[in-house]
């Protein structure tokens, strides 16, 4: 064995008592052969070897100190050598790191506690996470400081390893760093075993066939969901809405806790959703089940809601898709169609006009007097990127708008008295009477994931 290593273990071992697990792990690569356990043992071996040497050599004081050193860890050949020479043995000192907490029975009880915990959910993949104390961890830190160890790997570290290892065996699964489907959040000091399914993500396109049905739940702003006289005790200003109808079947479907709704942008209440729908991310929260059938969902979904919302293209995702779908909201550009009926007839001369004008506008939008109360006034800068009207009668006109997120369109259209400039009612002269709106999608899309 490398004179490094044994000089590195005399120092350590002159300070601190530490069981085969720790000295092996905290010695590190140098000189790796075998597990932490191991290689502590045999750096232990080398170290008795070394003081029987030194006695031969009549190096007495020497060899003394490393056999009180070994037997302070409990190292039972150091012990008996030290009593047949008439050196009294020390003491044995618990690990000071580990507590003596770090070995393979407690290792076996932590992966049988583990895997009874985990029957009730479904998994292909895992990852440990080890609890220290803190004032363990800083124990650790100072004997790397002290003795400059750079190699080494810390006791978080190496008891989430062990375990995966011997998780891994018990259960057939394997440990994935990237996206496991559930968490073990391991204690060797209380013996201590918690298990935490990852969530189940599904995305897809939801389509709002009628309007008055809000993206998520619209609570009472009087009662905040407590109830009182202006919402009818219900505590809400709606029953239903889209994230409900999605999420409903499909909590019931993973055995999930509850969920989180994620969409690209947002359409007013009165807003339908057609075309190719928005984009979402259902989050399901602790799923007991996570090879769902997608297809039964859809049905579920349109069951529930009873026509009003309906899914398409449903897939599995993960984390990483959220992050695509912001991007959705911050960068595509969104598409409308608004039926719009106004005050005067329509010449179409007009609207050849005004889809030249808007085709590339830059428009400049104050914060809409619809929403002052909950926003704060400032301007916003959108783009129009094209306009297509068609007359359906004199007084009717269908607009296909191509804008950027954020636009708020209803304003683009009548003008919000002069707060969004320029208007379709200002280009037209021409008052809006209704306006009823559809979504028909956003210019990107999230790839597919394969399960």
């Amino acid at each position: 064995m490398e004179s490094e290593v044994l000089s590195r273990a005399r120092r350590l071992l002159e300070k601190y008592p530490l069981c085969d697990n720790c000295l092996g792990r905290l010695i590190g690569g140098v000189g790796a052969w075998g597990n932490s356990s191991e290689r502590g043992a045999e750096i232990k071996s080398q170290l008795l070897r070394e003081a029987k040497r030194m006695l031969e050599e009549h190096r007495i004081e020497e060899a003394y100190k490393i056999l009180r050193n070994l037997s302070s860890t409990g190292h039972r050949e150091a012990i008996q050598l030290a009593e047949r020479i008439g050196a009294r043995p020390e003491i044995r000192i618990p690990c000071v790191v580990c507590l003596g907490r770090f070995n393979e029975t407690v290792i076996e009880e932590l992966a049988h506690k583990a895997v009874q915990k985990s029957l009730g959910y479904e998994f292909y993949s895992f990852l440990v996470g080890a609890h220290v104390p803190s004032h363990i961890a800083s124990i650790e830190e100072r004997i790397f400081s002290e003795i400059a160890l750079t190699e080494s790997r810390t006791l978080r570290k190496d008891i989430s390893s062990e375990l995966g290892r011997r998780l891994e065996e018990l259960t057939g699964k394997t440990v994935s760093f990237t996206s496991p489907d559930i968490i073990f959040k391991v204690d060797i000091f209380m013996g201590e075993v918690e298990v935490n399914a990852s969530p189940l993500y599904i995305r897809g396109q939801y389509f709002k066939h009628q309007p008055h049905v809000p993206q998520t739940p619209w609570f009472c702003s009087k009662c905040w969901g407590a109830g009182c006289k202006l919402c009818g005790f219900t505590g809400r200003i709606y029953p239903d809405s889209v994230a409900e109808y999605i999420a409903g079947p499909a909590v019931k479907l993973a055995g999930a806790i509850g969920y989180k709704f994620h969409a690209a942008g947002r359409e007013d209440v009165d807003v339908q959703v057609g075309g190719e729908g928005r984009p979402f991310i259902l989050e399901l929260i602790q799923p007991s089940r996570r090879r769902i059938d997608l297809s039964l969902l859809k049905q579920q979904i349109t069951e529930y809601s009873k026509g009003n919302v309906s899914v398409e293209n449903l897939s599995f995702a993960d984390s990483k898709d959220l992050k695509l779908l912001k991007s959705e909201v911050e960068g595509g550009s969104k598409r409308y169609r608004a039926i719009v009926r106004f005050e005067s007839p329509i010449v179409q001369d007009d609207l050849e006009r005004l889809e030249s004008i808007f085709r590339g506008a830059v428009i400049d939008q104050m914060t809409p007097t619809r929403v002052l109360r909950r926003r704060a006034d400032r301007l916003r800068k959108k783009r129009v990127y094209s306009v297509t009207a068609t007359i359906k009668d004199p007084h009717l006109v269908e607009f296909l708008i191509v804008a950027d997120g954020g636009l708020y369109v209803k304003e683009l259209i009548h003008g919000d008295g002069g707060r969004t400039k320029p208007s379709f009612a200002e280009i037209l002269a021409n008052r809006p009477l209704e306006i009823r709106l559809e979504f028909l999608g956003v210019s990107k899309r999230i790839p597919p994931k394969e399960m």
